[in-house]
């Protein structure tokens, strides 16, 4: 009797430890997972901040300072003057609006065309 209480506490002990482990390596697992997900998102963050770095160095040249002080306040250098063409002038010219001229036609005409097409 006392064998088979032996077995059965040595394998209860086993298994014990068997699980011990196995939840020790998923555990493990996970934080790999999780470490590599940080990883990616590192590289992506980083990436994003040299993006951002060039746009501030873009950003603070005289030049961007002064296309944006042209476009977008419509201010000028000494000498120069700026010359504002509203835009249904800008779209008449190049045609990009095109008046449909609506066809004027007698109303029986409009009646008879409204029921035999």
């Amino acid at each position: 009797m006392n064998k088979k209480l032996i077995i059965v506490a040595a394998g209860v002990i086993i298994l014990a430890v068997l699980y011990s482990l196995g939840r020790q390596i998923s555990d493990a697992m996970l934080a790999g997972n999780r470490l590599d997900q940080a990883s990616l998102e590192l590289s992506e963050l980083q990436k994003k901040n040299n993006e951002l770095q060039d746009k501030l160095k873009e950003v603070q040249t005289v030049g961007f300072i002064e296309r944006e002080a042209r476009d977008k306040l419509n201010l000028a250098r000494e000498k120069e003057t700026v010359v504002v063409i509203p835009d249904s002038e800008i779209n008449r010219i190049l045609g990009l609006y095109s008046k449909v001229e609506e066809i004027k036609l007698p109303n029986w005409q409009g009646w008879l065309k409204l029921f035999f097409p």
